[in-house]
């Protein structure tokens, strides 16, 4: 009886044992894995793993891409209340902008084209008084300004009364003849003509009248080497033209050209025909004023 009772605790003492053994097993090799983690990196001797340096740092796990979120498809009610919104125009004295005002009229007028309904052009007719009216506000504070700040008035250099302009071209007048009586004397106009030419037919008796009214000398010089009425004795064409126009030769005729005497000056006067008054006045511009003299 008492031997029996012995073997049944050996027994019992022994699967307790083993229990024991099993439970340190397992907790130990958690201990080593964790141990072994830690000491991979932060615990370990850096003279055994050749792959760790002194100032070396384990690589931060790569972060977790965040999947975007998936919109959820708008009800077919919501979609109705932004084409509605869309549909609905801004009203147009409500703009703050031209840019804006410009695309709005010409959108209502693309919409007038396509359908014209009454309602349509109503609604583009009333859009461009309204930009009208903006246009008559803005060209009556121009006046108004301008007028109120001789600085701006361009009247003030150049007046427009009747009265002022012709006291104007009086004057003028005077200057251009005192001009031309003072280039007659040092100045003297080349004519280009063909024979073949209607319209330097039509310029040559112009030509003779400024000659015979101002005493200043005329070369007539015929591209094709024959005269006509007004300047029957003329000079072929021996390369002056070429000199005249720096290089670039005369191919439109009539041409004339304003030349001092001595060749040093050489004003070109234009081509095609030309009223006599005209040729004066190009004469006193071009020789006697600098640009933005007369305006």
């Amino acid at each position: 009886m008492f031997s029996e009772t012995n073997r049944q605790r050996n027994k019992v003492k022994k699967m307790l044992n083993k229990i024991t053994l099993f439970v340190a097993i397992f907790f130990s090799g958690l201990f080593a894995a964790h141990a072994q983690e830690e000491q991979s990196w932060w615990n370990s001797d850096v003279w055994k793993n050749p792959d760790r340096g002194f100032n070396w740092y384990p690589p931060d796990a790569p972060p977790k891409k965040e999947e975007p979120k998936k919109e959820e498809p708008k009800k077919e009610e919501e979609k109705k209340v932004e084409v509605k919104k869309a549909e609905v125009p801004k009203d147009i004295k409500k703009m703050k902008t031209v840019a804006e005002i410009k695309v709005e009229v010409n959108r209502l007028r693309d919409v007038a084209i396509m359908n014209p309904t009454q309602e349509n052009m109503y609604a583009y007719l009333s859009a461009n008084q309204y930009v009208m009216d903006k246009s008559a506000y803005f060209t009556d504070m121009w006046r108004r300004t301008v007028w109120q700040n001789p600085e701006i008035d361009y009247n003030v250099r150049s007046p427009q009364a009747n009265f002022a302009q012709v006291a104007l071209k009086d004057s003028k007048n005077m200057q251009s003849d005192a001009l031309m009586e003072r280039l007659s004397k040092t100045h003297g106009i080349v004519f280009f003509f063909r024979s073949d030419c209607e319209f330097c037919h039509m310029q040559a008796p112009i030509v003779r009248m400024l000659k015979d009214q101002y005493q200043i000398e005329v070369l007539p010089v015929s591209l094709d080497g024959r005269g006509i009425k007004e300047f029957p004795q003329v000079r072929p064409d021996n390369g002056i033209s070429m000199v005249l126009s720096r290089g670039r030769g005369i191919d439109t005729v009539p041409a004339m050209f304003l030349v001092s005497r001595d060749k040093k000056e050489i004003v070109p006067l234009g081509a095609g025909v030309l009223a006599m008054d005209e040729m004066v006045e190009r004469i006193r511009v071009l020789y006697a004023t600098k640009p933005g003299d007369d305006f």
